[in-house]
C-alpha cells in the first residue's frame, strides 16, 4: 500500500505553521458537522488536530462515513482558526487543517470498550479492557504510562552507565534452584525428562558476573515466577538489577540514592531528600509495624497498657498494640467495612475494632467496646484498631492497615513522594512449621559482629540487608552478599539442605566462591512498582503494555493455553490429559 507519508505530527502543529502543507497519518477520533462543513478531528500519539472539509471539497461525501477510529492519511494547509473557534483547552487550538487530500488506509468497525468517556471506563471491567488492550492502550493515560516508563528506564540507563556500569544480559533459561516462589519449568526437547527453569531473578548469575572481575553491573532483567494468584501481582515482571564489587552497604546505598535523585528530578521535577531517611527493621515495626512504612503522614502504632491487656485477656508474652485515627468525614458503616476487609487478609492475631460516631459506636470487641472506648479515650468522630499476638504479626497487621488508611482517608498527597531506607533485617526468620529460613535470601551475608551467634542465637543476627520503600511500597531490596564458601556452606545447612542437596544446586557458585571473589553487592529495583508508584497507579498492571489479570491469566490471547499435541510429543511428554 503506497500513501502519503507523515510530514508533522497532528499535537505539534501551532500558529508558526499557519501557511504550510502537512502530511498527517493517524485515526479519526471524531466527526462532526455544523451546516456545510465537517470538522474530522485526527489523531495520533503526540495529540489531536482538527481538520476542515468544506462542501465543495470533493472528499466531503467521505468524511462523513468516517467511523471513530477509522485509519487515515490526511494532506492539506495549515490555517488560523476563525477567533470564535479557538479552543484555549488544546494545544493546537489556535489552528485548523484545511483538507486538500483524504486516503483511508483501515476502516474500524465500533469499538466494544468506550476508550474515550472516562466516567464509562471507570465501571468497565479489567477483564474487557485486557481482552481489548490494544484498544486500551490508545487512552491517553496509558499512553503517558507507558512513555513515562519508557523515560525513566533511559534516564536510568544512562544514570549507570556516566557512573561506569555495564549492562550485561544474563540467563532466562537456567537450571532450577528452588527457594522462595516456584519455578516455571521448561521441558527440553533435546534432554527428555529434564527440564529449564526460568529465572526468578538474576541472583547467582550477577555474583559470577562480580567474581569474573566486571565490578560494576546492571540490567532491567525479566524476572518469573509461579505465584499463586494475588491481587497486584504478576507471574513476569522487571526489575532493574545492580551489583558492585569492593563495597559496604553505605556505598550501595548511596548510589541507589543519587540514581533515585537524578531519576526523580529528571522525570517528575520532584526533590528526593539528601540523604534519605533511614529506620531499622525494628524501628519500622515499633512506630509503623510495618518494614515498607507509608511515612508521609503520622497515626503510629502504640502498646496497650496493663488495662487494656487484662481487658482483653491478652495472655502472658502476648503484644497488644494499636491504631487510632479520625473518621476524616467518612461514614462510621463504611469504615467499617474498610477495616474489615484489610483484616479479613491478615490471620494469625487476634483483632478488634471500635468505630465511633455521632450516634453510633461499631465494633467487634462484644460486650467491651464501651471499656476500650474509655481505655482509649476514643472521641466523637474516632476510631481504633486493636491486635493481641505475636509481636510480629500483630504489628504488620496494624502496619497495613495503616498504610491502607492513609490512601483511604486521604491522609498523604498523590503527588508527595517519601523514600526511605529499612536496614538491619534479621537474617533469619520462622516459617510456618517453625523452621529456620531465610528472611531474604541465602545469599545474604550476617554482619560480621553477629557471625558468632549462628551457632548460638541464629534468630538474632542481623543481615546486611536494606529495602528502599516508596510512599508504603517496597520497591527495592538488596544486601551484601556472602562471598566466603564457608559461611555460604554453613547458611545453607543451617536453612535446612542437606550436603547433596546444596552441591546438586549450588556447586557451581561454592566453587566460583575459592577462585578469588570479591566483596560484592547489590540491589534490585521493581520497576513496574516505581512506575506505578512514581504516577500514583494502584495497580502495576496500569504501566504494564500486556500484563495478565488477577487470575494470572490473559485474557486477550487465553494464555496459558493447551499445547498441540506434535509438540507434546516432541518433547516426550506422555503424561498427557489434553
Amino acid at each position: 500500500m503506497t500513501f502519503p507519508k507523515r510530514t508533522r505530527w497532528c499535537g505539534e502543529l501551532r500558529k508558526e505553521h499557519v501557511g504550510s502543507e502537512v502530511v498527517l497519518n493517524g485515526w479519526v477520533h471524531t466527526v462532526r458537522k455544523v451546516g456545510k462543513i465537517s470538522f474530522v478531528i485526527v489523531r495520533d500519539r503526540t495529540g489531536v488536530v482538527q481538520v476542515v472539509v468544506s462542501s465543495k471539497s470533493p472528499y466531503y461525501e467521505i468524511a462523513e462515513t468516517l467511523a471513530p477510529e477509522t485509519v487515515v492519511a490526511v494532506r492539506g494547509v495549515v490555517r488560523p482558526r476563525p477567533p470564535s473557534q479557538i479552543n484555549p483547552e488544546l494545544p493546537t487550538g489556535e489552528i485548523e487543517v484545511e483538507l486538500r487530500e483524504l486516503i483511508i488506509l483501515n476502516r474500524a468497525k465500533p469499538i466494544p470498550i468506550p476508550i474515550w468517556d472516562a466516567e464509562l471506563m471507570k465501571t468497565t471491567s479489567e477483564t474487557l479492557r485486557l481482552k481489548y488492550r490494544y484498544l486500551d492502550l490508545r487512552r491517553p493515560e496509558m499512553q503517558r504510562n507507558l512513555f513515562f516508563r519508557a523515560e525513566l528506564v533511559r534516564v536510568l540507563r544512562n544514570s549507570l552507565d556516566l557512573r561506569g556500569f555495564i549492562e550485561v544480559e544474563t540467563p532466562y533459561l537456567a537450571r532450577s534452584t528452588p527457594e522462595g516462589a516456584r519455578d516455571f519449568l521448561v521441558p527440553s526437547r533435546l534432554y527428555p525428562g529434564k527440564f529449564y527453569a526460568l529465572t526468578q531473578s538474576p541472583q547467582l548469575f550477577k555474583q559470577l558476573l562480580m567474581i569474573a572481575g566486571f565490578e560494576r553491573y546492571y540490567q532491567f532483567a525479566r524476572c518469573f515466577r509461579d505465584e499463586d494468584p494475588r491481587a497486584d501481582r504478576q507471574p513476569e515482571f522487571t526489575q532493574l538489577d545492580i551489583e558492585m564489587s569492593f563495597v559496604t552497604r553505605e556505598d550501595v546505598m548511596g548510589l541507589v540514592e543519587d540514581v533515585m535523585r537524578e531519576a526523580f528530578g529528571k522525570t517528575l521535577k520532584k526533590e528526593l531528600p539528601d540523604p534519605l531517611p533511614k529506620l531499622t527493621y525494628s524501628e519500622a515495626l515499633k512506630k509503623y509495624g510495618i518494614d515498607k512504612p507509608d511515612i508521609r503522614f503520622e497515626n503510629f502504632i502504640e502498646d496497650g497498657d496493663e488495662n487494656l491487656r487484662t481487658t482483653l485477656n491478652a495472655e502472658p508474652g502476648e503484644a497488644v498494640r494499636f491504631l487510632r485515627f479520625e473518621l476524616r468525614g467518612k461514614r462510621p458503616e463504611a469504615l467499617k467495612e474498610f477495616i474489615e476487609g484489610i483484616l479479613s487478609r491478615e490471620g494469625g492475631v487476634e483483632h478488634y475494632y471500635v468505630v465511633r460516631g455521632e450516634n453510633t459506636l461499631l465494633s467487634n470487641a462484644g460486650e467491651v467496646k464501651a471499656e476500650l472506648v474509655r481505655l482509649l479515650d476514643l472521641g466523637i468522630g474516632e476510631a481504633a484498631v486493636i491486635s493481641v499476638g505475636n509481636y510480629v504479626k500483630a504489628s504488620e497487621t496494624l502496619g497495613a492497615l495503616r498504610n491502607s488508611l492513609g490512601r483511604y482517608l486521604e491522609l498523604v498527597r498523590k503527588d508527595e513522594y517519601a523514600m526511605l531506607w529499612v536496614t538491619d533485617f534479621p537474617l533469619f526468620e520462622l516459617n510456618e512449621e517453625g523452621v529456620i529460613v531465610s528472611m531474604h535470601h541465602p545469599f545474604t551475608a550476617p554482619k560480621p559482629e553477629d557471625i558468632s551467634k549462628l551457632d548460638t542465637d541464629p534468630l538474632n543476627v542481623t543481615a546486611l540487608s536494606y529495602d528502599l520503600v516508596l510512599n508504603g511500597y517496597e520497591v527495592g531490596g538488596g544486601s551484601i552478599r556472602i562471598n566466603d564458601r564457608g559461611l555460604q556452606e554453613k547458611i545453607f545447612r543451617m536453612i535446612g539442605l542437606t550436603d547433596e542437596e546444596m552441591y546438586d544446586r549450588y556447586g557451581f557458585l561454592l566453587e566460583a566462591l575459592e577462585y578469588g571473589a570479591p566483596p560484592h553487592g547489590g540491589i534490585a529495583i521493581g520497576l513496574d512498582r516505581l512506575v506505578a508508584v512514581m504516577l500514583g497507579q494502584e495497580s502495576i498492571r496500569e504501566v504494564i503494555a500486556f500484563p495478565k489479570n488477577k487470575e494470572m491469566m490473559d485474557p486477550m490471547t487465553g494464555a496459558p493455553g493447551k499445547p498441540p499435541e506434535e509438540h507434546l510429543r516432541e518433547i516426550r511428554w506422555l503424561k498427557i490429559d489434553i
